[in-house]
């Protein structure tokens, strides 16, 4: 799959966070944190899941284009180029992970530095904003520190960390690309073995028997 899936899946799945834990940050503290890890643990692992589907998906294509380079292929030279930009790659799943962080690490620098400078016009408007984007990942540190209206170490941790741990989670999930497809391929092999096997006994249990003459 190419950079942008990945990226609007990460987005999606971020926003559905954000709104999820805006409803429980209304619950108070102590539900925020034990329903909020919950929710995401649960997301860290669909995001896990999803980026074993892109990798599957991508390495299959790798494989056809692999294929449609020999010059004896039917296929050979029709491939388009945006086939060839959505194969497997380690490179391609590094820049979905920079594509998807970025943005919200972005925003987190920018309300640290408005901090550091005391730059008052953007420094609650920025707050407000990172404040939301890191939403999914505040329950981690409640145990902690309820207090998010200043800048601490622990605030600015979670800034720089949290936009990154839901990208490499799909991405760790994209890495199990070529392990699937040989473990897919696998199973298809094994199914025609099978098949084919079972209709050999088939067409000998279904053979006519030759009745001898009788003496």
């Amino acid at each position: 799959m190419s950079v942008s899936d990945m990226w609007k899946a990460n987005a999606a799945e971020v926003f559905i966070l954000i709104f999820l834990n805006l409803a429980l940050f209304t619950l108070g503290n102590l539900p925020w944190m034990v329903l909020g890890l919950i929710l995401l643990a649960v997301a860290l692992f669909m995001s896990f899941r999803r980026g074993m589907d892109f990798g599957h998906h991508a390495y299959g294509l790798l494989e056809t284009v692999k294929r449609a380079e020999d010059p004896a292929s039917p296929a050979h030279g029709q491939l388009d180029e945006g086939v060839t930009k959505r194969v497997w790659g380690v490179n391609l799943g590094i820049k979905a992970v920079l594509a998807a962080a970025l943005p919200p690490y972005a925003v987190g620098c920018l309300y640290i530095v408005s901090s550091l400078l005391n730059i008052q016009p953007l420094i609650l408007p920025m707050r407000l904003f990172a404040w939301v984007i890191a939403m999914p990942f505040w329950p981690c540190v409640l145990a902690w520190t309820q207090t998010f209206d200043r800048l601490t170490g622990t605030v600015a941790a979670v800034l720089m960390i949290s936009p990154f741990i839901l990208p490499l989670s799909m991405f760790a999930g994209y890495m199990q690309g070529p392990k699937l497809w040989a473990k897919s391929e696998k199973t298809m092999a094994e199914g025609k073995r099978r098949a084919k096997a079972k209709s050999r006994v088939n067409r000998r249990k279904k053979a006519p028997r030759v009745q001898k003459p009788e003496i």
